[in-house]
């Protein structure tokens, strides 16, 4: 089975700046937040919060939601690269489902 690798959702804000020819200090002061904090969120160190989701939402017309489900998909692909289940033992009642 292939692995699937989401990328970091900052990659979108990159791809604004760019896009638009706005600097990420512009569009941190229309967002009303620190150039630092974005510079952070844009290059994937940080993760998008709730806030900066609707902040998002506000600014770029990307619905917080979508901003939100970005983040858990790539947080969720880190954790299956890093958590070791290998000694987990399934219940016998378990149910687990999975979408491809």
């Amino acid at each position: 089975m292939a692995m699937f690798n989401p990328p970091h959702p900052g990659g979108l804000i990159t791809e604004y700046l760019d896009d638009y020819k706005i600097t990420l200090r512009s569009l941190a002061r229309d967002l009303g937040i620190s150039p630092s904090a974005l510079s952070k969120v844009a290059a994937g160190k940080t993760a998008i919060t709730p806030e900066m989701a609707v902040r998002l939402e506000a600014g770029l017309g990307i619905a917080a939601r979508l901003w939100l489900a970005m983040q858990a998909t790539y947080d969720l692909s880190k954790a299956r690269e890093a958590v070791d289940i290998s000694h987990v033992v399934p219940s016998p009642h378990s149910q687990t489902t999975q979408i491809h």
